[in-house]
């Protein structure tokens, strides 16, 4: 087996919980996440914007209905101040608004997209162990996880070349015990006794 298979992690081992591990294809999900994030910010910063409007729009309501009734200028500045107070709460409570649903929506975005980006970066290092020669399937997607019907697949397909390397095993074991009740020539034995090894060793 090659060194290339030996240093790839093992997919069934436990998950670090690190930031990295989620953002196991960051260009991937970070541009679809940014994509949702993009058209969540518009259309809630449209919205905030309107009920802003409208908040000021009732403020210069009450400043016009003041003057027009003669309201005593303390108690007029006093109706002002607590409307503009209002006003800022309406502009901060839009901001925060924004800045909750953003960050609410990136976690979301990244930990939604894992489900199918880890399930993709498991079946990638398992297909170079394939490649490799190791014929065998490590560990499960997890419960959640995208891909399963892919996964399965993928373990039938290895079940399926490891019944045929059995058959061929086998088969070569036969004719090596044939060969050497023919007389075949041991370095040409001891070639075929170390090719039925290596096939062995791809199916441990």
């Amino acid at each position: 087996m090659s060194s290339q298979t030996q240093s790839l992690p093992k997919p069934g081992g436990p998950p670090k919980r690190h930031l990295r591990n989620y953002l196991l294809q960051p260009r991937f999900q970070l541009k679809y996440t940014g994509m949702v994030l993009a058209v969540t910010i518009v259309i809630a910063s449209v919205l905030g914007y309107f009920a802003y409007d409208y908040s000021t729009g009732q403020t210069r309501m009450l400043m016009a209905a003041s003057q027009e009734f003669a309201v005593a200028p303390e108690t007029a500045a006093l109706f002002e101040n607590e409307a503009r107070k209002e006003d800022r709460k309406v502009l901060f409570g839009i901001i925060g608004g924004i800045v909750l649903i953003s960050v609410t929506l990136g976690l979301t975005g990244i930990l939604v997209t894992h489900k199918l980006v880890g399930p993709a970066h498991k079946l990638k290092l398992l297909l170079a162990q394939v490649r490799d020669g190791h014929l065998k399937v490590v560990g499960k997607l997890r419960k959640g996880d995208e891909l399963q019907d892919v996964f399965l697949a993928f373990e039938s397909m290895v079940e399926e070349l490891r019944r045929r390397q059995a058959v061929e095993i086998a088969a070569l074991a036969d004719t090596i015990e044939r060969a050497r009740a023919a007389g075949t020539p041991e370095d040409v034995v001891r070639d075929l006794t170390e090719l039925h090894d290596r096939m062995r060793a791809e199916l441990e």
